[in-house]
């Protein structure tokens, strides 16, 4: 695939953060993607203009239909909606959507967060096998077709252009490459050292106690160094491997997101019921579970399936002060739950609403028949609103929760294990 197709253009600009430009008829620029007829992408290096209806190589889920430009930067603008409001949006302006099944792998994939796909389309031609851009030529390790491409005797010209587009020739593929697969056998590994861990511990080889990574600065305990011949009874564990696992631990828990939340008693999310809720998808009372002397905690752990399937679960820390958070714990931080009252971000690294909301998600939580603060209107949060007796609608305002913040993530800190 050539690294001037829409599809690739479209990535880049992504990644990179430069600006897609979108022009009318006339050539004039233009805000709304219902107003333009083509997509602009130029930059210092570059600058190509397509249709917006040009197709892509992105194929469409169990279909040979390709996804066309205008609907995947349709839906890089709208990553941040929630399924109904980007199918409903899509409706209302005529533009075509991309399949729910679809959404994640195309959201990872323009985004950087996954390298490739296996619905990308790799077209050959005779001038991209020429120029190698991503294309398989299973005939480049035959030495007998390369001899075809050797320089023949000619005129000076002609020969000095044969020789620079060689000298740009790579190989796509070799017998080695292809044995490569993209995908990651991460889960497994930890499942199979999981086993044989609990399997060397009944049969008395070794006592280690399997570490929790999401939490920082565990450590593994073990007495297999003090069975070994010769070793003393309280033999400790090499600097080397210690300051190994510290750092992989330390790794692991710089990419967790943080969720902050409301410290006032009135809010109506609290540490007192905020995993309840996320967790379990159920609103409970954080007055009552007070009310019964629970001792308050200072951080929780919050663990989602990323999907229905499966068996991973993703974690994210809560707290509800900032003020043991380090400047580069900032970067972490995706949401904030608000009360609408601005001295709840005094001392923050942003104290400012607007500025706030421009670097992380926002959100505010009231009753279905209460208006919102006055100051929540003018501020960027999304407002969620709860039934006061039906708690078996909470699912579905976690679930819109869930939604609204996963895009978020996705178009913004990609870089997160979220």
């Amino acid at each position: 695939m050539s690294k001037t197709d829409p599809l690739s253009l479209l990535r880049e600009f992504t990644v990179s953060k430069k600006p897609i430009t979108l022009v009318n008829a006339n050539g004039n620029l233009v805000t709304e993607l219902t107003d333009a007829t083509d997509v602009v992408f130029a930059d210092d290096k570059q600058n190509f203009t397509f249709p917006r209806g040009t197709p892509t190589n992105y194929k469409k889920n169990a279909s040979d239909e390709t996804y066309t430009l205008e609907t995947l930067l349709f839906l890089l603008q709208r990553a941040h909606q929630s399924v109904a409001e980007y199918s409903l949006e899509g409706a209302q302006k005529a533009i075509p959507i991309v399949s729910i099944l679809d959404k994640r792998g195309v959201l990872e994939y323009l985004t950087g967060a996954a390298a490739t796909s296996a619905q990308i389309i790799y077209q050959v031609s005779e001038t991209n096998k020429r120029s190698g851009d991503d294309v398989v030529d299973d005939q480049q390790d035959d030495p007998s077709k390369r001899q075809k491409t050797s320089i023949q005797p000619g005129h000076g010209d002609e020969n000095e252009i044969l020789r620079l587009i060689i000298s740009k020739e790579r190989l796509a593929r070799t017998t080695a490459s292809v044995l490569r697969g993209n995908k990651s056998f991460a889960n497994i590994q930890k499942l199979g050292a999981a086993i044989l861990l609990k399997s060397k511990s009944k049969d008395g080889k070794s006592t280690a106690a399997k570490p929790d990574s999401r939490q920082p600065g565990a450590v593994v305990a073990t007495s297999a160094l003090s069975s070994r011949p010769g070793s003393a009874p309280n033999a400790s564990t090499p600097r080397s491997a210690t300051s190994s696992s510290q750092s992989k631990s330390k790794s692991s828990s710089s990419r967790i997101p943080i969720i902050i939340i409301p410290a006032a008693v009135t809010s109506m999310l609290t540490m007192y019921n905020i995993k309840q809720f996320l967790e379990d998808q159920i609103f409970m009372d954080s007055q009552e579970i007070r009310s019964k002397g629970d001792a308050k905690p200072t951080r929780l752990t919050i663990e989602r399936r990323q999907k229905a399937n499966e068996t991973h679960k993703t974690p994210y820390h809560v707290i509800d002060s900032a003020d043991h958070l380090r400047p580069e714990d900032w970067d972490r931080v995706i949401c904030v739950f608000t009360t609408g009252a601005e001295w709840q971000f005094k001392k923050w690294k942003w104290q400012k609403p607007v500025e706030l909301f421009a670097h992380v998600k926002g959100f505010y939580v009231k009753w279905a028949d209460e208006q919102p603060k006055d100051s929540i209107k003018s501020w960027n949060v999304e407002v969620l609103s709860l039934n006061r007796h039906r708690r078996h609608a909470d699912r579905a305002v976690v679930t819109e929760f869930w939604d609204r913040l996963q895009g978020w993530c996705l178009a913004n800190k990609p870089y997160l294990a979220y």
